[in-house]
């Protein structure tokens, strides 16, 4: 059986048994992939209030992050520590 790969970051998901002696190949690439996509977030001064579909953003002038999940919209009000 061969691999299969995520829907949103094509992360490698090996098939039992495959990657015998390189499996830390896949497994760097994948924690390169969540390491840059989690921090991969656009500042923004002036947006509109809801993001569109799968997009997050940071809203520097009210110090928020927000990001739409399906037909929802969440924010995090950013506090300094």
């Amino acid at each position: 059986m061969a691999s299969t790969f995520t829907p949103n970051l094509n992360l490698e998901k090996p098939a039992h048994g495959e990657r015998v002696g390189d499996w830390d190949a896949a497994l760097n690439a994948n924690f390169d992939a969540i390491d840059a996509a989690a921090w991969n977030v656009p500042v923004r001064t002036s947006d509109p209030p809801s993001p569109a579909s799968g997009q997050q953003w940071v809203r520097s002038d009210l110090g928020q992050l927000r990001i739409r999940v399906g037909s929802s919209t969440y924010k995090v009000d950013l506090t300094a520590v």
